[in-house]
């Protein structure tokens, strides 16, 4: 029998010591990536994977973390062109959202360094869930949230589980905009 993938993580998503190692490698990504300097020339419009022709892939032990973030706040996705998490061009994820997410940025000059720096943070990855004895599964975004069956529509009735507590808001961090011209 297979253990579904909702099964898998959601124990993974209560361990502060699995979080709290994610927490230490998104902090470190975010740094190497800002190193690059990438622009974000379209706020939010990459978001709408549809239009780039672009599949956003996550992890377990990226799932576990979102999960513990946004367990009572994951939203189906309606469409599997565009990221349920982005209202208004901006990401109500943001804290919890994929590598993917953080690295996939429309600017050209981010293609010199972007496949390079992912498959050396997918190797991190996969160290972590290693170490941490979750199951290494590498699957696509969209179906990943509908397969954990852990996503609720927004009149989901019920409080926050008390394992896994939201903390879902607006991305308060502008990224640096350019107009194309």
């Amino acid at each position: 029998m297979s253990v579904s993938l909702g099964d898998m993580i959601l124990p993974h998503a209560q361990r502060d010591d699995l979080a709290a190692e994610m927490v230490g490698f998104y902090v470190r990504l975010d740094r190497t990536i800002a190193a690059h300097g990438p622009t974000c020339q379209n706020r939010g419009l990459c978001c709408n994977f549809g239009r780039y022709g672009h599949k956003l892939f996550v992890t377990t032990v990226e799932l576990a973390y979102f999960v513990r973030g946004h367990h009572h706040g994951c939203r189906v996705p309606t469409t599997e062109d565009a990221c349920p998490f982005q209202v208004g061009g901006l990401c109500t994820a943001r804290e919890h959202r994929p590598m993917g997410c953080r690295i996939f940025f429309c600017d050209p000059q981010a293609a010199a360094w972007q496949n390079e720096e992912y498959e050396a943070q997918l190797r991190t990855l996969k160290g972590i869930s290693a170490a941490y004895g979750v199951d290494y599964r590498y699957t696509e975004w969209m179906g990943a949230l509908r397969e954990t069956g852990l996503a609720v529509t927004e009149s989901s009735p019920g409080p926050p589980s008390e394992a896994v507590k939201p903390t879902m808001g607006i991305d308060p961090i502008p990224l640096p905009v350019v107009q194309s011209v």
